[in-house]
């Protein structure tokens, strides 16, 4: 065996037995910490665990609302599901069982024994149909050329009629249930309100089905009418024309963008009623400068960060000017393939308005935690609009995040948090439950 085989083969052995020592201590760190956080020592763990920039991050509060959320309430026992490790860090995921739960824990260790990152979430499951509720395949066409898959949940146990909602998708391509990273919260409504009694009525949106037929057949002049407002009221029309449905009961719950545009599906479709999630009546370029501000990295060097803040001024400046110009030529402008004809269109109608004149009753929702559209501008804006009108209920919901989902981790307040799974919150489909019947009486 010559020398460089020699070295090479001994310097393999130093290494993998380094990660070996390396895997063991950090899982040994790993059950210390889990045996501490279910003895609600959060402070000791920040303390004990976390690295300088993860205790930035996730302070103790934030890490007891994350286990606290999760946990069930004996803990019976850990196990390791994966460990690795390199040169820098070793990973290690845990699965953590109680009596009433099971949670996955991920933890990366850098080599000084501390914590780089923690991530606590249940495992990832795919929601089952409740034994109480059917669904129903049906499609829907608003306009030819472009059919729609879409599904009806009813209660599985009475006959009707029901009362109803379309559930209106947020900005973007989107499928029926509003997929975004670990989330469907359309998926947790139709299923949470037809336990209730309530049908519901959900589909693929039209640039998620036909993105590619819409840029040819409409190129800049797309606007939300076609994307987003035609098969709404479509949808609408096929309850308001069903048997099983109460037709005086059909409502609008529009969420992010679908609550923006939802009292104007409601002018055409003429339906009982509104459920905004997350909307805003302020202009959607405004919305969107702010998004551009927030996501302006702090690690940035001061060069970058206003370079990009120029770059969302310069935005916000001319997405101002657009409604001043002629149609035909805000259809030259592109804002990251959306069309500046897009923002021209919307900026003709004043949502808030329209609201208040269609003396339509409002439930109007907004989770404290969204950083998407917020409590300070868009719910406040709300308010001032309603404030002294009895047509509109206004609810806000701590530690929800854009999705009514709880906001939590160590990404809290940013897109990443959207990877931990989590469902809509039961108090959020509760009260749009009792709002419904509520109007009925």
């Amino acid at each position: 065996m010559n020398k460089r085989y020699i070295f090479l083969a001994g310097f393999m052995l130093f290494f993998l037995s380094a990660c070996t020592d390396q895997k063991s201590i950090a899982e040994k760190n790993a059950d210390e910490m889990l045996q501490q956080l279910q003895d609600e020592e959060y402070q000791q763990v920040t303390e004990a665990y976390f690295s300088n920039a993860l205790s930035e991050k996730y302070p103790p509060s934030e890490l007891q609302l994350s286990w606290e959320a999760n946990r069930g309430s004996t803990l019976e026992e850990t196990s390791h599901l994966e460990t690795t490790a390199d040169e820098e860090e070793t990973a290690v995921t845990e699965e953590v069982i109680f009596d009433d739960a099971i949670m996955e824990v991920h933890m990366v260790w850098n080599n000084e024994e501390k914590l780089e990152s923690l991530e606590i979430a249940p495992p990832e499951q795919e929601l089952a149909l409740p034994d109480s509720v059917v669904e129903e395949e049906m499609t829907i066409e608003a306009e030819e050329g472009y059919p729609l898959d879409a599904v009806l949940t009813l209660p599985a146990k009475e006959d009707g009629p029901f009362p109803a909602v379309v559930l209106v998708h947020g900005s973007g391509p989107n499928d029926r249930n509003e997929s975004i990273y670990s989330y469907k919260p359309f998926q947790d409504i139709a299923y949470g309100l037809a336990e209730k009694g309530i049908a519901v009525l959900r589909y693929d949106k039209r640039t998620y089905t036909h993105g590619e037929k819409m840029a040819a057949d409409l190129g800049a002049s797309i606007s939300v009418q076609e994307e987003t407002i035609d098969d709404a009221v479509e949808a609408a029309a096929i309850l308001q024309d069903e048997a099983r449905i109460q037709t005086d009961q059909v409502y609008i719950g529009g969420h992010s963008l679908g609550a923006i545009v939802a009292p104007r599906i409601n002018d055409e479709a003429d339906t009982a009623g509104m459920i905004l999630l997350a909307g805003s009546p302020r202009p959607l370029w405004e919305i969107m400068y702010d998004q551009q501000i927030y996501v302006i990295p702090d690690n940035l060097s001061e060069e970058a960060a206003a370079q990009r803040k120029e770059q969302a001024e310069a935005f916000k400046d001319l997405a101002a000017r657009l409604q001043d110009i002629p149609p035909i030529e805000a259809m030259e402008y592109n804002f990251g393939g959306m069309s500046g004809y897009y923002f021209h269109e919307m900026d003709q109608y004043d949502v808030g308005q329209i609201a208040l004149d269609s003396n339509k009753p409002l439930l109007i929702m907004q989770g404290e935690a969204d950083f998407q559209v917020t409590m300070e501008k868009d719910f406040a804006a709300w308010k001032d609009i309603f404030e002294n009108e009895s047509q509109a209920t206004l609810k806000t919901y701590p530690n929800l995040n854009h999705n009514f989902i709880l906001s939590q981790g160590e990404n809290k307040g940013t897109v990443e948090e959207y990877n931990i799974p989590g469902h809509v919150d039961e108090q959020v489909i509760t009260d749009i439950s009792t709002w419904i019947k509520e109007q009925a009486e």
